[in-house]
Parts: C-alpha cells; sequence; structure tokens
C-alpha cells in the first residue's frame, strides 16, 4: 500500500461511522495528467528509493529543496504543482547521471522529465530579453552558420589575449566569473581542427598533383 491510500471501514448501522465522506483533492494534478511527457510523474508510489541513491541529494539534504517533495522526484514533481511558476531551478538540479530511473520501482523516467521541464522554463520565460535567453538565442545563430562558427572562433582567438596566461584562461569577468573560478580552462588556439585539416587537405592535394 502507497503512503497516497488509507483504509477505513465504511459505514456500517450501529457500528462505526454512520457518514462517509470523500475529498478528492486535485491540487494541480490534473495540469500533470494533461502534460503526455510529464504525467508519469503521477506514477509515483514515495518509495525514496530516487532520494537514496541521487548524488545531489545526498549533497545538498531535503531542505534544499523547499518542499515536502525532496530529492529527484521533488525536482519535477514541484514545479509542476506550481504550475511551473515557482521553483523553476529545480529541474536543474540533477547531474542527469540516469541512477534514480534505475532503481525506481515503477520506472518513471526522471531524467526525461527533467530536460522536459528544463524547456518549459526556457520557453516560459517571462522576458524574451532575459541575459540567458539573449546568450543561447547568439549561440544559436553562430552555430547553426559554419561562417559565422569559424568568424567566431577567430574573433575568440584574437579577443582572449588580455585573459590568458601560460595557456589557461584566467578567471573571467562579470557573470562567467562564477563558472571558471572553479573551473581549468584552456586558451584558444591559433589553429582551430578546421584551419588544420583545410591545411592538411591542400598539402595532400599538392602532394599527388607532384
Amino acid at each position: 500500500m502507497n503512503p497516497y491510500t488509507s483504509l477505513w471501514t465504511g459505514v456500517h448501522p450501529g457500528d462505526g461511522p454512520q457518514h462517509f465522506h470523500v475529498v478528492l483533492l486535485d491540487n494541480g494534478r490534473t495540469s500533470i495528467l494533461a502534460d503526455a511527457e510529464a504525467r508519469q510523474t503521477l506514477h509515483c508510489i514515495r518509495c525514496a528509493a530516487c532520494l537514496n541513491t541521487c548524488p545531489v541529494y545526498r549533497q545538498t539534504g531535503g531542505h534544499a529543496y523547499g518542499s515536502s517533495y525532496a530529492g529527484p522526484i521533488g525536482a519535477i514533481v514541484t514545479p509542476q504543482l506550481l504550475n511551473m511558476e515557482h521553483a523553476q531551478s529545480l529541474p536543474y538540479a540533477s547531474s542527469l547521471c540516469g541512477a534514480c530511473y534505475e532503481v525506481c520501482p515503477v520506472k518513471i523516467n526522471i531524467p526525461e522529465i527533467l530536460i522536459h521541464l528544463r524547456n518549459r522554463v526556457v520557453r516560459e520565460q517571462k522576458s524574451a530579453l532575459a541575459p540567458e535567453a539573449l546568450l543561447m538565442k547568439t549561440v544559436a545563430a553562430i552555430f547553426t552558420s559554419r561562417s559565422r562558427f569559424e568568424a567566431a572562433q577567430r574573433l575568440g582567438y584574437i579577443g582572449q589575449g588580455p585573459l590568458v596566461k601560460n595557456g589557461w584562461m584566467k578567471p573571467l569577468p562579470g557573470m562567467l566569473g562564477n563558472w571558471t573560478r572553479a573551473r581549468d580552462l584552456r586558451a584558444l588556439p591559433k589553429q582551430t581542427f578546421r584551419a588544420w585539416w583545410k591545411e592538411r587537405e591542400k598539402g595532400t592535394r599538392r602532394s599527388g598533383h607532384d
């Protein structure tokens, strides 16, 4: 019997309760059911297997999730119960290692739902001018064009000059500083792989012609 179910004897003349009332509390679960990709969230029986195996939960503890639902299941349940208006950081509180899915007795694909909810967070951002949204649009524009991508590589190599020391990036300014403060990042090479390949192909053709 899972924790969502309680059993009573019901009404019996002269013995026990004389009236029986059933209250069904939706509490946002109908909207979860309407989401074809996330409805499997409702299969949860609260066995806590995902909590016990989750490396993020073991390091942060239950209070970090700000809800009665903690761990991997909390990261997908809480944002949906709040209609994605609050707790939008919870879908990102995962390494997507998949350990929770492996141990889940009802096979809720938590990593898949986490990615689905991350997508919803981005799509439902109130401002299209948010720094992250603008950054992702810029990156998408660069990555979908070979010429723009190669131009960005050249500009990156030129612009990194003051930020490089002994072949490694120094802590970057602004928001990127939080990322590089705890991570080593090599400087961009003078010659990219694409440039090296073009040079190699030219040399091969010249050798073949001779």
